[in-house]
């Protein structure tokens, strides 16, 4: 089915109506004859209503279109059957389902809509009020059959806020419908029911549904005027003559040179697109994931910016003046080298052209006093030229605050381009540019989330913390259950050191008693007695002897415990060298 534009009536401010709806027409008069032959057959349905109310259903239009125009494909049918459907020439009588999609089967029941609600029909235009309307006199009704839907009742909702003004009209003519609707049959107030809900539908479909009846932006010009403007005199050649030899001087540069300033381009900003490069929405993507972390730091001003948007800046000097964060940092730059004159003309100037109609002409008798005046203490270095061409503006333009929006830009031109080859170069080599680069790239914000990018691995000591003691090992509740004593260094809470997490009973089997060692059998060795300690480093600090201080246990031999008094305290086995189990906490 081709799609063509009718011609366009001069008369009408409506759109041009395409060809395709002219088809369809045709199609759903050929397919309503009664004459039994030629069209489809309505069928009764009894259980439907009260009264019997004729349908068909999907497989007889798809039937009947296979047999009209000769159609194979089922398939094809039902897609002609399915647009005839949703552009409002049927409409299903249950109302429930959830597209307006034929299927080849008899599970759905359609009836035809009445030609008053066909599409593009001058007396049947969906405009709001007319909406609004119909959404009353529903309110108005029943509301266990009439109810409103969700999505109808917020509609409902923001059209009468929009037509305050009209709420009584709407009201009103809501209730003379209705009133009218009283005195009809039953089967005609079931069918007008049907019929305006499809329309309805169709021009204002539920959410998730395709509107198929967009029509796009609306006309801000009457068709008289277009044809107005076809009536060609010689004003109108004078200008298209004038216009083409404009175009002639324009230079044309070649498609292929288009294409490859576009792909350099490409290539250039790429790495700074979230959507092309996944590593530009670092540490966490907002569109894939709920994390507004990205967000927090891409902020328009922040502490320290992200690496990217610091490397950004050194591709153009537009990249970093159109930046806020950027732009501060120029100016802290431009203050210590005391140039910042250039930088407060340009953003006044640039306030001043977006800024309100009613302030252009004191903003630019403000601007030209401050930086543009001789001996001012902010005037800018522009050569004579520039601030003749300026002021000669500005007594043509006097009194016109809509022409002195730009009179400026010769001078803001100028020091653009002052700051662009002079300052620019200088605040990329500075320092304050090459810090902000490292602390850039040194956040440790990028760390915590994503820990690639270096090739040390990074190796956590485990040293337990004081006030936490860990749970101790069976070789350590050995040696402690064998020292008895008020010192702190035999507490059984005692942290060990990070040197004597091993097992203790391991390093015993390793060592043997010496009598180089200086230790008898038995003894306990300390830190504190190793040569070139004193014992005086640590008298007084009992923190300071349980962190460094830890005990050691020797094999000792039977014999030497009968004949040494010292073991005695100890209270040690006289067999064998096996301690006796912990008993402490229970």
């Amino acid at each position: 089915m081709t799609v063509q534009r009718e011609m366009m009536a001069v008369d009408q401010d409506s759109k041009p109506r395409l060809s395709v709806f002219s088809k369809m027409e045709k199609m759903i008069v050929a397919m309503a004859k009664s004459d039994g032959e030629t069209g489809i057959v309505m069928r009764a349905k009894r259980n439907l209503f009260s009264d019997q109310i004729e349908s068909f259903s999907g497989c007889d239009i798809v039937d009947w279109l296979k047999k009209q125009y000769n159609i194979s494909d089922v398939k094809e049918a039902c897609y002609l059957a399915t647009n005839l459907c949703q552009y409002g020439y049927i409409y299903p009588i249950d109302f429930k389902l959830s597209s307006y999609t034929v299927k080849y089967d008899r599970s759905a029941e359609y009836r035809f809509q009445a030609p008053y609600f066909w599409p593009f029909r001058k007396d049947g235009t969906a405009d709001s009020i007319k909406y609004a309307i119909y959404l009353q006199k529903r309110s108005l009704r029943n509301k266990q059959k009439h109810g409103l839907e969700p999505y109808e009742q917020e509609a409902f909702d923001k059209l009468l806020k929009v037509f305050a003004d009209k709420k009584e009209f709407i009201e009103k003519q809501a209730r003379e419908q209705v009133s009218e609707a009283k005195k009809q049959r039953r089967k005609e107030k079931i069918l007008l029911d049907l019929q305006e809900k499809a329309f309805w539908r169709v021009h204002r479909p539920p959410p998730g549904c395709i509107k198929t009846m967009e029509e796009g932006p609306k006309r801000y010009f009457q068709p008289s005027q277009m044809a107005a403007r076809r009536r060609k005199n010689k004003e109108s050649f004078k200008a298209e003559i004038t216009f083409l030899k404009k175009a002639l001087e324009r230079p044309k540069p070649k498609l292929s040179k288009v294409l490859e300033s576009y792909l350099t381009w490409n290539e250039q900003y790429q790495e700074y697109d979230p959507f092309l490069d996944p590593n530009a929405a670092l540490p966490s993507n907002p569109w894939v994931s709920d994390d507004t972390l990205f967000w927090e730091v891409t902020d328009t001003l922040v502490k320290i910016p992200t690496e990217l948007r610091v490397k950004k800046w050194a591709i153009s000097f537009f990249n970093l003046v159109k930046d806020e964060q950027g732009l501060r940092e120029f100016e802290d730059f431009l203050r210590k080298e005391y140039s910042l004159e250039n930088i407060r003309f340009w953003k006044e100037v640039e306030d001043m052209k977006n800024g309100p109609r009613s302030a252009i002409e004191t903003r630019v008798e403000w601007i030209c006093s401050e930086f543009l005046s001789k001996n001012s203490p902010k005037e800018i270095n522009v050569d004579s030229k520039t601030l003749e061409i300026v002021n000669k503006s500005r007594e043509e333009m006097r009194g016109k605050p809509e022409s002195m929006r730009y009179i400026l830009d010769p001078a803001q031109e100028h020091i653009y381009l002052l700051m662009k080859k002079d300052s620019y170069p200088r605040f990329l080599r500075s320092e304050q540019y090459i810090n902000l680069k490292e602390m850039a790239h040194n956040q440790p914000l990028k760390k915590r989330f994503f820990a690639f990018g270096s090739g040390k691995t990074q190796i956590k000591r485990q040293t337990p913390s004081p006030k936490s003691p860990r749970r101790s090992t069976s070789s350590e509740r050995e040696v402690n259950s064998d020292i008895s004593g008020d010192s702190p260094i035999h507490s059984i809470n005692t942290p060990m050191h990070s040197y004597s997490t091993g097992n203790l009973k391991d390093m015993d089997m390793k060592q043997t008693p010496t009598s180089s060692s200086g230790l008898s059998p038995g003894q306990t060795r300390r830190r504190s007695d190793e040569p070139g300690r004193t014992r005086s480093m640590n008298a007084g600090d009992p923190r300071r002897k349980s962190n460094l201080e830890v005990p050691r246990s020797f094999p000792i031999s039977a014999e030497k415990r009968k004949s040494d008094a010292t073991l005695l305290s100890l209270n040690v086995p006289a067999k064998n060298n096996i301690v006796a189990p912990w008993e402490g906490n229970q």
